[in-house]
């Protein structure tokens, strides 16, 4: 699929790339790593070949489609699902002349060029099949629906959506492409939790023969996602088989033998060195010194190995001590407009305890850390706020705060305890990445990934007993997340944690709170059973059978009581979901109905006596209905598409709980009416 074949490339009196090879296979899904400014955003753009490279050659598979995921964020007036399907623009293109041809066939008489035209109309059909046209629309939205968009947003202009959700477009436009060669630089950026989980999960399925490029600081989705690493160090690439860490135990491994190696080189070394001072004035001995001199000569240097560097260390401030019962509420509610964010939410968290908040965006993470921290008031109910609990909260806006005339040294002290000394601050900057002469640059000059780590600075300098935190492992390199894993296990502190590195939930959180469908509860379950769950996308679920009531906990029941319970669900799913049957079976014949139509006047339109004189108002007509029949066909497969997938996810949600419920699990009992 591709081959790199002895690249070399300087940037900015850098060299990046020294002689580099790389061979990827089709059906390869690579993790490519390295240290920031390696230059893996630069060998990405020379591979799409927007950047070319200095020496060597970069050769594609003949005819190989590439695509790179941007990190730029596009405008476009046109709808959501639209844009989508822009993505795939021999789709697009196809369709859109296709329209014309029709309108020219309407406006021109018998002849050649008409002839032509209908010639050309048969062409496209037959790609347009080949394309899968018309399951185009339910493809798209199936991706979209899985990257966290709702049904209703298909048809939203996408300048009416906020910059994350653009880039998530961006991402969605790409899938459903289906480059050849897939190159995603950083993907997770933008994605909640359950999203990255769902990419995971699309990216294993949907391999097939496209090769895929992943670059991303998120060691769990790489993980899960890739089966090649592909390390970028000292300008040469260098293939490992398995996922990232496969590669830790092959480096690691690697280091050792080289490790060893030296040191038999540097005994050597000092041993013909030793005979030589000892002996080099006798001459007795002229010819065995000379012969060491010699064998010395010929020893191979001792490899430069690749010393395993003193990791990060996050270390916070000791948090003054406070009441057992950090936070409590009772029956919160919080509204948005018309909207009801959530209601009744009865919480409790103690003293040292480490929550993971997990959710889809806008189910109201963000909202319930800020109603925590009082920075928003609650339209009912209370949130109690323990004796002496200190409160400190971090959001990707908290940049905004910092003040651009102090260094970075300066700006961090006037976030510390008195008590908290320069050593100290260094050792907590040089685990964020700011290090030596680092911390004296000056907030102005900042990039906008330094400025949020420096927030974050603030906010474990604040010595605070309660840390509300909100993607705080975005920007942070895997030697940097792996510290504030570290740092957080080690907090005496309480945590609430927003996160959508899975690793850093795993090792920092013991509970999980689950913000779904207007409820916030515990889950009783791992991190890995709920995003099985999440991945499954519902796009209107009912109140009985949400996520939020399958967490609900509940006392062991007797048989009867399972059976009462169980027969309950299927009621209600069977009353919930008639409309949603009726609808999808007057769908189907419907569709059907226009198959057969279409196949009909295809018939008609393949005779070659249609295109005589004496039939061109009857060929006008069976042109312009089989154009409104592409049409009426692609909408009416989109909206059963759309229907199916809500069918399926509340089905298997019934299916869940009650399997759940019959083998006595109280996470899953649906609490009855």
């Amino acid at each position: 699929m591709l081959t790199l074949d002895k690249i070399s490339k300087n940037l900015g009196g850098r060299l990046l790339l020294d002689q580099a090879e790389l061979r990827i296979h089709p059906g390869e899904r690579v993790g490519l790593i390295g240290p920031n400014g390696a230059g893996k955003t630069t060998l990405l753009r020379m591979i799409l070949g927007e950047v070319e490279s200095d020496a060597g050659t970069i050769r594609l598979r003949g005819g190989a489609r590439v695509g790179l995921l941007r990190q730029e964020i596009r405008d476009a007036s046109q709808t959501l699902l639209a844009e989508t399907l822009a993505g795939d623009e021999e789709l697009t293109a196809l369709r859109h002349e296709r329209t014309e041809i029709q309108h020219l066939l309407l406006a021109s008489a018998h002849g050649a060029h008409h002839d032509a035209l209908v010639t050309r109309m048969g062409e496209i059909d037959l790609r347009l099949t080949t394309l899968d046209t018309y399951s185009a629309e339910g493809r798209a939205a199936t991706i979209l629906t899985g990257l966290g968009f709702a049904p209703e947003d298909l048809e939203r202009p996408l300048n009416d959506f906020s910059g994350g959700w653009r880039m998530r477009s961006q991402l969605a436009r790409l899938l459903f492409s289906a480059p050849d060669l897939l190159l995603l630089d950083e993907p997770t950026n933008h994605l909640d939790l359950e999203s990255a989980a769902w990419l995971e999960n699309h990216l294993k399925k949907n391999a097939g023969a496209q090769a895929l490029i992943i670059v991303s600081h998120d060691r769990s989705f790489l993980n899960r996602a890739t089966t090649i690493t592909v390390e970028l160090e000292n300008g040469r690439l260098t293939r490992y088989a398995g996922p990232f860490d496969a590669w830790l135990e092959q480096k690691a491994a690697n280091l050792q033998s080289q490790e060893k190696t030296a040191a038999t080189l540097t005994r050597k070394r000092e041993e013909l060195e030793c005979f030589i001072r000892r002996f080099r004035a006798k001459a007795t001995k002229a010819k065995q010194v000379q012969s060491r001199i010699k064998a010395l000569g010929r020893l191979e240097p001792v490899p430069q190995s690749a010393q395993s560097v003193r990791p990060p260390r996050i270390r916070f401030p000791t948090p003054p001590a406070c009441a057992q019962e950090v936070i409590k509420t009772r029956r919160v509610k919080k509204v948005y407009g018309d909207r009801t964010i959530f209601s009744d939410v009865d919480l409790e968290l103690k003293r040292g305890e480490k929550i993971g908040l997990v959710g889809i965006n806008g189910a109201g993470k963000s909202t319930l850390l800020k109603l925590i921290a009082g920075d928003l008031t609650p339209d009912g109910g209370s949130v109690t706020i323990g004796d002496r609990v200190r409160v400190a909260r971090f959001a990707q806006h908290a940049m905004e705060m910092l003040q651009p005339g102090q260094s970075v040294l300066e700006s961090a002290a006037s976030a510390a305890p008195e008590h908290f000394g320069e050593t100290a601050l260094r050792a907590l900057l040089g685990g964020l990445l700011f290090s030596g002469e680092a911390v004296k640059t000056r907030v102005a000059d900042l990039s906008g990934g330094e400025r949020v780590r420096l927030a974050l600075a603030h906010v474990f300098l604040s010595g605070a007993n309660l840390l509300l935190l909100d993607e705080p492992a975005n920007h942070l390199d895997m030697a940097a997340r792996a510290a504030l894993e570290e740092a957080l296990s080690d907090y005496p502190g309480a945590v609430i944690l927003v996160t959508h590195d899975r690793d850093l939930m795993e090792a920092s959180c013991e509970t999980l709170w689950v913000v779904a469908h207007g409820r916030v509860v515990t889950w009783e379950g791992t991190l890995e059973s709920y995003l099985e769950l999440a991945i499954n996308p519902t796009p209107s679920p009912t109140p009985a059978l949400s996520a939020a009531e399958a967490t609900q906990p509940a006392a062991s029941r007797d048989p009867k009581e399972i059976r009462r319970l169980v027969a309950q669900i299927r009621d209600r799913l069977r009353q919930e979901t008639q409309s949603t049957r009726q609808r999808l079976e007057k769908l189907e014949k419907s569709i059907a109905s226009l198959e057969q139509e279409r196949t009909t006047l295809q018939t008609a339109l393949s005779a070659p006596e249609a295109y005589e004189n004496a039939f061109k108002e009857q060929l006008k007509s069976n042109v312009a209905r089989l154009g409104q029949l592409e049409v009426e066909l692609q909408n009416a497969m989109n909206r059963w598409e759309t229907l199916s997938l809500e069918l399926e996810a509340r089905e298997s949600e019934a299916e869940e709980a009650m399997a759940r419920i019959r083998a006595a699990d109280p996470t899953a009992a649906i609490e009855p009416d």
